[in-house]
């Protein structure tokens, strides 16, 4: 049979929740679209289907009977085939229990919507955000309220939890949120696996299929999913805001099903999240698509967000970065007479920044990795009398801001987060006068609550004084970057700095973090390695690291990678007079449009983006060469010049040799492209005027 929801927003009491960000014409549409099937039993759930707009992703919800005692669950299927099967929903309280054991279902609800949303810094000007939303009202033990939304978009199912207890502002006390993933037909898995929830979240990706999973293994997020038949998907959260972050725990494995159960970073108390009512969790998202490239496109992880605390963003300038700690803290290749802090080495990076197109040069630490700020304990950590609002005494900033300044260059810098906090107002008052327009954080490895809430506090204090912000040894994303666009880039990789140490950020890994965590969002990954040489001949070093892959493959990442401000990560002299460093002189660091136009995890990728007229394409493989045949339709009508940088022929035994080509072409053409192997190219193909 068929409901009308057109419910009263008021039952028992209970008072539904404003949907942000609907229109008033759409927050006052209640459709009658609902099913809701008949009981064959007494006592037996009623379920609730509801789908996406173009009707290829399907949901169902099994609303537990009072009796029962059951939790809701719910099913997920993806053109025709059920990809998720009663995956159960829960919040374990203290001293309550289990708020949906039991609970009564008092209201249930749909809406539409179609909008679209402004994108500052991204993989596209703006989002097309398109959904069906189901909300289910719950009264449970002890007056508590819980609210379930899922909304349904043609690229995801998303859900997230609402609780209140009527006007108390009483604290609630989460011992576990128990939502689980019941995994069907036994797909592979490309997951990374943590070792604790103290983690920087820099791991290789294993590939393994759902029933080889251990029980009780802890799983990052994103994690990436493909079935038999061609089906991707990919789970993870969104506006994780005053909650701990989620990981995965594989609760149940066999040869029919996998059960995956979300695991919350706990507090030191061993408590998940300590909230006053009314509380909001995060969004548990499942994105999925029919082909992998789909899944890099999507915007709805950033739509899920709210909308940018920021009223005017023209401060926000996002581009090219040096970071001289990437490449040892060096100018030409070794290290000379005056330190990385001095005016006079801070002067030629200045000049080279000034003289190719990279806006902003950032300054961090020594030689020893001692921060610029003032501190008498040597390294990174803080100590007892860290300060971060004075610069130590020989370095000369004032005199470097000037300089800076006269060459129309910006100025960011590094700093570890435990030595902020105390009294965050002060320290970004203090940095905003010293001139610095951005700056790293760092060393967060660890996700609970507290942390998040404190990431979060940074970005405000950030913004109320105009400066953008790097989050590094952090979690992945979770769209914060639509509310706090001076949020460039989170870290959460391992990426190319571990070249400095070990042998572990292959080009096999460089394609399989495309497909895992940058799913999630923004990646800085330390781009801009000019010294390239075949597997054989790696050998880690820490001052002038060497990289491998070709040089076309480290340029294509500057196209593959959303990265709205990407490292120039070598010395500067590792640039004069190369192959290459032309295109790393112009491409765009955010963008008007993405398409991914061929790709397999771990495999390869190509992804074409356009920044106004222009395309600039960018292929990456691991391992084997390919040749590459790729239609160019998405083009407008017209002719374009087309320039290619690609593998040359001799790169097998020089991997920074590459060969350059310019013709001109249409969207009827086919681009046939070589990549040698853990190879790349790169394109830009300009409209003709």
């Amino acid at each position: 049979m068929v409901e009308d929801n057109r419910l009263s927003a008021k039952v028992r009491g209970m008072r539904l929740p404003r949907q942000p960000g609907l229109s008033a014409l759409i927050a006052a549409l209640w459709l009658s679209t609902t099913v809701w099937t008949q009981a064959e039993k007494p006592n037996a759930p009623r379920r609730v289907e509801f789908h996406s707009p173009d009707r290829q992703i399907q949901v169902q919800v099994a609303l537990p009977t009072e009796i029962s005692r059951e939790l809701p669950v719910w099913s997920m299927n993806y053109r025709g085939t059920e990809l998720l099967s009663d995956c159960e929903l829960g919040l374990e309280t203290v001293p309550t229990g289990e708020l949906l054991h039991g609970a009564k279902v008092r209201s249930s609800r749909a809406s539409v919507h179609r909008g679209t949303i402004p994108v500052y810094f991204g993989k596209a000007d703006h989002a097309e955000e398109n959904y069906r939303e189901q909300q289910f009202g719950f009264e449970g033990a002890d007056g508590y309220h819980i609210w379930v939304t899922f909304r349904v978009y043609n690229d995801a199912v998303a859900f997230r939890y609402e609780v209140s207890r009527g006007d108390d502002k009483s604290t609630l006390t989460l011992s576990e949120e128990r939502s689980t993933f019941r995994l069907l037909n036994d797909p592979k898995c490309y997951v990374q696996f943590l070792e604790d929830y103290h983690t920087s979240h820099e791991h290789n990706v294993n590939t393994v299929a759902a029933r080889e999973l251990k029980v009780d293994a802890l799983l990052d997020m994103p994690l990436t999913l493909e079935w038999k038949d061609g089906t991707y998907a990919a789970i993870t959260e969104a506006a994780l805001r005053h909650y701990a972050g989620m990981s995965l725990k594989c609760d149940q494995s066999t040869a029919t099903e996998t059960v995956l159960v979300s695991a919350l970073t706990p507090r030191p108390d061993g408590t998940k999240v300590v909230r006053t009512l009314p509380l909001q969790t995060p969004w548990r998202v499942v994105l999925v698509a029919k082909r992998p490239g789909a899944l890099l496109e999507s915007q709805t992880i950033y739509c899920l967000n709210e909308p940018s605390v920021v009223k005017d963003p023209s401060w926000i300038q996002p581009g090219k970065i040096t970071f001289h700690w990437w490449n040892g803290d060096v100018f030409d290749g070794k290290r000379g007479p005056a330190s990385i802090l001095s005016l006079e080495t801070s002067k030629k990076y200045i000049d080279f920044c000034a003289s190719n197109g990279i806006p902003t040069h950032s300054i961090s630490s020594d030689e020893n990795t001692s921060p610029w700020y003032h501190q008498s304990t040597e390294g990174v950590k803080p100590g007892p009398d860290t300060d971060v609002t004075r610069p130590r005494a020989e370095f000369d900033l004032p005199a470097i801001r000037r300089y800076a300044d006269s060459k129309g260059v910006r100025l960011w810098t590094w700093v570890h987060q435990g030595a902020l906090g105390h009294d965050l107002e002060k320290d970004f008052a203090a940095f905003k006068r010293m001139g610095w327009k951005g700056m790293m954080v760092d060393f967060f490895d660890h996700d609970d609550q507290d942390s998040v809430e404190y990431a979060e506090q940074i970005l405000e204090a950030a913004a109320r004084h105009h400066i953008m912000i790097h989050f590094h040894g952090v979690w992945k994303p979770t769209g914060w970057q639509r509310t706090y666009p001076n949020l460039m880039n989170h870290e959460g990789a391992l990426n190319l700095e571990y070249l400095k140490w070990s042998n572990r950020c292959t080009p096999d890994h460089n394609i399989m973090m495309a497909w895992t965590r940058l799913i999630a969002g923004p990646m800085d990954y330390h781009l801009g390695g000019f010294r390239s040489v075949p597997r054989g001949q790696f050998k880690p070093r820490h001052v002038a690291p060497i990289v491998m892959g070709t040089r076309c493959h480290h340029l294509a990442m500057y196209v593959c990678f959303d990265n709205p401000n990407p490292m120039v990560a070598d010395y500067p002299t590792a640039y004069m007079n190369q192959a290459g460093f032309d295109f790393l002189r112009i491409v765009p660091t955010w963008w008007d449009e993405t398409k991914v136009l061929a790709g397999r995890p771990g495999e390869v990728l190509v992804t074409a983006r356009r920044k106004g007229n222009d395309w600039y394409l960018g292929g990456m493989t691991g391992g084997a060469k390919r040749e590459l045949e790729l239609p160019l339709t998405f083009l407008d009508r017209g002719k374009y010049s087309l320039q290619t940088w690609q593998d040359a022929p001799d790169t097998a035994t020089d991997t920074n040799h590459l060969v350059t080509e310019q013709r001109t072409t249409t969207r009827k053409d086919l681009l046939r492209v070589h990549l040698a192997a853990d190879g790349g190219f790169v394109a830009k193909l300009e409209r003709a005027r």
